[in-house]
């Protein structure tokens, strides 16, 4: 969906249907640059989401500590979909 190093494949909805379900995504540098009133209201929207429980992240992966590195070259092969952690 983005433009972050991933292929253009665009991804199917089909599932959010049902359920009248929606995704949403922003990009700060424009929205800052309109109005900081908005972005705040959008971030206190997610937040507020976070809150209530009804956001999940998604975790493509865990390291542990000593393995820091491999973690860091996942990350930047671009082929990590989600949070990759580091565990102690």
């Amino acid at each position: 969906m983005g433009s972050a190093g991933r292929d253009a494949t665009q991804p199917s909805f089909d599932a959010l249907r049902p359920g009248n379900k929606t995704v949403s995504g922003i990009f700060l540098g424009a929205e800052l640059m309109l109005s900081h009133q908005r972005v705040h209201r959008m971030i206190a929207g997610r937040l507020a989401d976070a809150a209530r429980g009804a956001l999940r992240v998604v975790v493509d992966r865990r390291y542990p500590l000593a393995d820091a590195a491999a973690a860091h070259a996942y990350v930047e092969s671009r082929e990590a979909f989600g949070r990759v952690l580091l565990v102690p």
